[in-house]
């Protein structure tokens, strides 16, 4: 079962409780000590068990501000309140992984079916990523942060089990995909509705962006790989 931790602690110092976080902070300092400057936002940890749904829903309430996922084992989804009634509010989204695994996804979505910066969903592909979004009374819109490995974080290499032939793998995130050995007789990136032939044998090594699926045809499963950008 996932383990859902919510705490509070004033980790921001001297915000202006008009423009701050969420657009509601109190107008008076709160918290222990109650020091002239400190404000209280709600951190909500949410850890992913292997045993859990696939996905892990978690709804988000008004009073999750911070959000920290690690899908470490599995699969997570992010519901955000529906923007339409909750103009103001502020979340911050953030993967923490303790062992980054790339086939697994964080995606961010409204209740309502609301957008999220512009589309259906969002994701966080990467160690670190973070989202900060805002909603405008009509959708999520994105303030901040950053879909990348931060602060020098180096993403591990995702070892990929070839299913039966031809075998399509759909890349969680921008990197590179690798093919060798067996026996390969075709190689195609696909892209939306477009799809190219890279090679007609392995090796083969094919840059991808999120999204992009990669479609191996063989009679002997080749060894494939995942290199996160």
């Amino acid at each position: 079962m996932s383990i859902i931790t919510r705490f509070l602690s004033d980790i921001y110092s001297g915000v202006n409780p008009k423009t701050g976080l969420g657009g509601g902070i109190p107008a008076q300092p709160i918290g222990t000590g109650g020091g002239v400057g400190y404000y209280w936002y709600p951190i909500t940890k949410v850890v992913a068990q292997a045993s859990d749904p696939n996905p892990l829903v978690f709804q988000v309430t008004s009073n999750d501000t911070i959000i920290e996922v690690d899908a470490s084992v599995q699969n997570v989804q992010i519901v955000l309140p529906n923007a339409t009634t909750s103009n103001g509010q502020g979340k911050i989204i953030k993967r923490v992984d303790a062992a980054f695994n790339a086939a697994m996804a964080v995606t961010i979505v409204d209740v309502a079916g609301n957008n999220v910066e512009g589309a259906a969903s969002q994701s966080l592909n990467a160690l670190n990523a973070i989202f900060q979004a805002q909603s405008d009374g009509v959708s999520w819109q994105c303030l901040g942060g950053s879909n990348s490995a931060a602060w020098g974080h180096v993403q591990p290499i995702a070892n990929v089990a070839p299913g039966a032939s031809p075998f399509t793998y759909t890349a969680p995130a921008a990197g590179t995909v690798v093919v060798t050995g067996g026996t390969v007789s075709n190689i195609q990136l696909k892209r939306g509705a477009t799809t190219i032939t890279i090679a007609a044998a392995s090796p083969a090594t094919i840059p991808v962006s999120a999204g992009d699926q990669v479609i191996v045809t063989y009679s002997a499963a080749p060894t494939m790989s995942f290199v996160p950008r």
